[in-house]
């Protein structure tokens, strides 16, 4: 239905698992760092949010709400669930350690990881990826001219027979890796998107997902495609996706044996709920529509990441990428320039419009 809004990644998320991922920070920091690595955190954090209510929200003030009715309100709560977490999750070595499935974990913020990683650009947002690519791309064009001097004088000097082993000569291994970018966030001057930021990136290194909600994200959709398009104009797919959840119990899992399990539990025990709760919501949707309202802080990412992607597309001369396979084509791409495979473009070198 083309009027029906989409709903983005960051377009409806559970305000409290940030507060708990920095609970159990706190709580283990004073451990010692064996300890921590033998702790499954993921684990630690599932069961957690499995005994804290769920506080999706859609928009700038619901989320704002949300917050601080979890930190005044649930401070408590929060501290003794995460408490009992810790004591409860055990290391198993029978354990299933199978992942979840990908499309469970997959995000943007996972994938500009990976991109951070890969390029060597610590605390990188999505706006300073393509400088950081070009870096990239510089740094592996003056080594390779370093390491083919390298080879070449190295010849020169076996000739003229000052160096016999010089033909044996290892020549230095490239990496891409070069000095470090300087982020737009690293410059502090704007405090508010730095704390955004963190949420966005926060739970990048847990394994967990709430099995419910691409289930009801899906209901919801086929719930609203039913309607006239006049009327499904006025319904908020995220909307109607956080007042459902927001009804059910959370149901986090950490591996596949999990996800399935409640899953199959999510629709033998809460499918009459789901419905329900899905034509409620439908209903206020309709009532009274909120077209206007500001959209979650952390969609401010979303156009970063639109514009970085055309970029890099712009620079690797390719037409294919998007934020799923970035970190793999733009590997892909490193190691064709390493071997002098392909070409790349500079974007001050083509008066491409810098941010």
């Amino acid at each position: 239905m083309l009027g029906l809004r989409r709903i983005g990644m960051q377009s409806c998320k559970n305000a409290i698992e940030e507060l708990v991922i920095a609970e159990i920070d706190l709580q283990i920091s004073h451990l010692p760092e064996y300890r921590r690595n033998q702790m499954n955190l993921s684990e630690v954090a599932a069961y957690a949010l499995n005994r804290l209510p769920p506080m999706y929200a859609t928009s700038k003030v619901g989320w704002l709400k949300q917050r601080k009715k979890a930190v005044t309100e649930m401070r408590t709560q929060i501290e003794s669930a995460v408490r009992r977490a810790l004591v409860s999750v055990k290391p198993d070595v029978l354990r299933d350690t199978k992942p979840l499935p990908s499309q469970e974990v997959v995000s943007q913020a996972r994938s500009l990881a990976a991109l951070q990683q890969l390029l060597g650009a610590e605390n990188a947002s999505w706006k300073d990826i393509p400088a950081a690519l070009e870096n990239a791309l510089v740094t592996v064009k003056l080594k390779t001219a370093v390491s083919n001097t390298y080879i070449v004088t190295g010849r020169r000097e076996a000739i003229a027979g000052r160096d016999e082993t010089a033909f044996g000569r290892k020549p230095p291994e490239i990496s891409w890796k070069g000095r470090q970018v300087k982020t737009s966030l690293s410059e502090g001057k704007d405090e508010q998107k730095a704390r955004d930021f963190y949420t966005y990136m926060v739970d990048v290194n847990y394994q967990f997902s709430n099995v419910l909600e691409k289930l009801v994200l899906s209901l919801a959709y086929h719930q609203i495609q039913k309607l006239h398009p006049a009327i499904s104009e006025t319904v908020d797919l995220g909307e109607a996706t956080a007042y459902v959840l927001n009804r059910l119990p959370p149901m986090y899992a950490t591996s596949e044996k999990g996800y399935q399990a409640l899953r199959l539990r999510a629709r033998e025990v809460y499918g009459k709920e789901v419905v329900a709760a899905l034509r409620e919501a439908i209903a206020i949707c309709v009532e009274a529509p909120n077209l206007e309202k500001a959209p979650l802080p952390l969609a401010r990412f979303e156009a970063e990441l639109e514009e970085a992607i055309e970029q890099v597309s712009w620079i690797l001369q390719r037409d294919d990428i998007n934020w799923r396979n970035a970190p793999f084509i733009v590997e892909e791409c490193l190691y064709k320039v390493v071997n002098n495979e392909m070409e790349w473009r500079k974007r001050s070198d083509y008066n491409y419009p810098l941010n």
